[in-house]
């Protein structure tokens, strides 16, 4: 159940930039031109991944485990930086103006966010973080811009720490971005503790979907992303040289073993997640923070 470009196109900026005037509506026009010259129509083009190429290490943080990101979409600025460090007891989002005051340690933004977190799978997408409410079943919907809850989204059948991925750390639901749109991993005591992989409508704060899949128990698995409308898990997370060894196209139906090299450079990945308008993932790797270059077919 992929979103139609043309068909989503005004529903997703109204949905983004709801607000009329000025600065709203320029903001409404960039996110259109992005939609129409950037993700949206490079997704007509989508194809599989042939190779992640070595990480390239950006920066060191104290805790062994967390999430790093940008906003593909652009909307919080296209250098912009956002952090959330370790994966459980912590409810303060860190924002940073681009990657040298990133490295510099110079904080432009923090956000009280109105609960903690568990894991590691938190998203920006557009004006909004998304990210699985402590010890829930529940995808907080946070707007960056007022400060404010936006929604809360229900994954009826996740039974919250029963299922995580091979490094623990309350992975169980982990939030994914692509050319279609806004995804979550995860994992519970159903589908043989394997991996699901569900849409969600972001005009509805729904989920609209969700594939079971036949991937190795999450348990055994070290992490997984979406690219393209295409899931793929990442065989182990200590292990320096690993393969991504599981492919679903959600379009299609198929399912294969694309046996891609993967490198965990510092032995021990917490984190990866695809950036669609950089065509690169992001990486927590053992307090340090990498991407890795992503050639596809």
């Amino acid at each position: 159940m992929i979103i139609d470009a043309e068909n989503d196109l005004d529903k997703t900026r109204d949905s983004l930039c709801p607000q009329q005037g000025g600065f709203f509506d320029n903001l409404r026009l960039s996110v259109s031109s992005y939609y129409v010259f950037g993700t949206l129509a490079f997704a007509g083009r989508c194809t599989n991944i042939r190779a992640v190429g070595k990480p390239v290490t950006h920066h060191t943080r104290k805790s062994t485990q967390g999430a790093w990101m940008k906003d593909p979409l652009g909307i919080m600025g296209s250098e912009t930086i956002f952090v959330m460090e370790s994966y459980t007891g912590r409810d303060v989002l860190e924002e940073f103006e681009n990657m040298a005051k990133f490295k510099a340690g110079i904080t432009r933004k923090t956000y009280k966010l109105p609960y903690q977190w568990d894991g590691t799978g938190g998203v920006v997408y557009g004006q909004y973080l998304y990210y699985n409410r402590a010890n829930t079943n529940f995808i907080v919907k946070f707007n960056l811009r007022s400060g404010k809850e936006n929604a809360q989204i229900r994954i009826s059948d996740y039974t919250p720490r029963k299922n995580t991925y091979g490094w623990g750390g309350y992975s169980g639901v982990d939030l994914a971005v692509d050319e279609n749109g806004l995804w979550v991993l995860w994992g519970s005591t159903g589908n043989s503790y394997r991996l699901y992989a569900s849409k969600i409508n972001v005009q509805k704060n729904s989920i609209t979907h969700t594939w079971s899949l036949d991937t190795e128990k999450m348990s055994s698995m070290g992490n997984a992303f979406v690219a393209c409308g295409v899931v793929y898990c990442i065989d182990n997370y200590s292990s320096k040289s690993t393969t991504i060894n599981f492919a679903y196209d959600t379009k299609t139906g198929k399912q294969w073993n694309p046996n891609i090299q993967f490198t965990n450079q510092y032995r021990y990945n917490s984190m990866v997640d695809y950036n669609p308008r950089e065509k690169v993932l992001y990486a927590w790797d053992n307090t340090k923070l990498v991407t890795y270059p992503i050639t596809f077919n």
